[in-house]
């Protein structure tokens, strides 16, 4: 029987994707192997969000090709970087055998069969509703409610490599949740490039989540990712609403000046920005609040940059995803004017990085002493430890008996470390 070994690289959209993958291929005869050298094939599924990551993927694939044993392996560049670069990846990188974009992963089974090198990069609709998937994740779960992405902010890929944005419907995504709850999963994600601009007949997003809060309780139910443009009053008034919809929110800023905001085509200002930081705290005082910021975007002044330093001041969010500018060929950003040298950029990054981890330590040393929900996900890394995430998706490290994944129990926190918080059962 034929194996093969997956690694995945980038999102929550990779990761579901993997997981599809890992179907396809278990129903058409594989078994999963381990460990890359007992494979016989070697799935690389990829992002092309920022160059680095591509360059890793990329350097890694290249790596497993090179077999053990006596064995070598077919290698399969999967996820955006297949569908980014198409066959000049077979023209590149010899050690590669096939290349398969994120639109026809259900023909992955009869490419690897054929023996041929190929690239298979064409982009559809599919919604995935008829592949198989196998979850292994538990207790927490994704579920994709749309694909795609029509926003086109320039500095991003996302829209030329996953195509553009289309929703599933209602019922195909309550019914998978329905399915999820049923088999003791505590944890329910919905994923999307920009969940807020779900719409599928007269369902809104706020209207969906409503439904999916509903049918998932008493499980926590979260979403990523919001872009700030379309997150309303509406939304929140349902996140208010249903205990189970965890009070954490990802709200990508990328800026905080107004200009280099047009720039990046964002269709929202600083202002409007802070007046949703202002709603949703007022709503749910409480909420923890994530971003997205990048650090040297083509023209970005010092002035722009310090206005990026004083959202995060202004803001304090309790964590933020932090990255330098990362030129994507074919998206507008990389022909504009302006570019920032790359030691400028990480410069600008490390000032932005110190400031908001100065902040995270500090919101979370303030948990010390409260007691909090906490979903049990697993084992912890030493003997006895379990590890689990609060509501507002901090990490909890317990030394606790008697309870095991996809329970929930109350923890005190004793101690933070950054993001990583350490507690005693209740």
């Amino acid at each position: 029987m034929p194996s093969f070994h997956m690694e995945v690289y980038g999102c929550q959209m990779n990761v579901r994707d993997s997981q599809h993958l890992e179907g396809i291929l278990l129903s058409s005869g594989y078994e999963k192997a381990e460990r890359p050298d007992e494979a016989d094939a070697i799935l690389v599924v990829t992002c092309a969000v920022r160059e680095r990551a591509e360059v890793r993927a990329l350097g890694r694939a290249t790596q497993l090709a090179g077999g053990t044993r006596g064995r070598k392996p077919l290698v399969v560049i999967c996820g955006c970087v297949a569908q980014e670069h198409g066959e000049n990846l077979l023209k590149r990188f010899p050690q590669i055998d096939l290349v398969v974009g994120p639109d026809t992963y259900h023909r992955l089974p009869e490419m690897l069969s054929s023996g041929s090198r190929a690239a298979l990069v064409e982009q559809g609709t599919d919604d995935y509703e008829a592949l198989p998937s196998v979850r292994d994740t538990f207790p927490r779960a994704f579920v994709t409610i749309t694909r795609g992405c029509d926003n086109f902010c320039s500095y991003c890929i996302v829209p030329f490599v996953r195509g553009r944005e289309r929703s599933r419907t209602p019922e195909a995504i309550l019914e998978e949740v329905g399915e999820l709850v049923e088999a003791g999963y505590r944890e329910i994600t919905l994923l999307g490039q920009n969940v807020n601009s779900y719409r599928s007949g007269e369902v809104s997003f706020a209207g969906l989540l409503d439904r999916v809060a509903r049918a998932a309780a008493p499980a926590w139910v979260r979403f990523v990712t919001s872009h700030p443009r379309d997150f309303g009053g509406e939304l929140a008034e349902v996140m208010a609403e249903h205990p189970n919809v965890c009070r954490a929110v990802h709200l990508p800023a990328q800026s905080g000046s107004d200009a280099v905001l047009k720039g990046m085509n964002r269709g929202y200002t600083r202002g409007s920005y802070l007046e949703k930081v202002l709603m949703l705290r007022g709503r749910m005082p409480g909420i923890v609040l994530s971003t997205d910021m990048i650090a040297g975007f083509p023209g970005e002044s010092e002035a722009d940059f310090q206005d990026s330093l004083s959202l995060l001041a202004e803001v304090r969010f309790d964590y933020g995803f932090l990255f330098r500018y990362s030129e994507r060929k074919g998206t507008r950003a990389a022909e504009m004017p302006g570019a920032v040298p790359v030691p400028e950029r990480l410069s600008r990054l490390h000032r932005l990085q110190e400031l908001q981890n100065a902040v995270t330590r500090e919101k979370s040393s303030l948990l010390v002493g409260r007691c909090l929900p906490v979903l049990v996900t697993g084992p912890g890394t030493h003997e006895g430890q379990l590890i689990g995430r609060t509501a507002g998706n901090r990490v909890v490290v317990v030394h606790e008996g008697g309870v095991s994944a996809g329970d929930f129990m109350d923890v005190r926190i004793t101690r933070a470390d950054g993001w990583t918080h350490y507690g005693e059962k209740v």
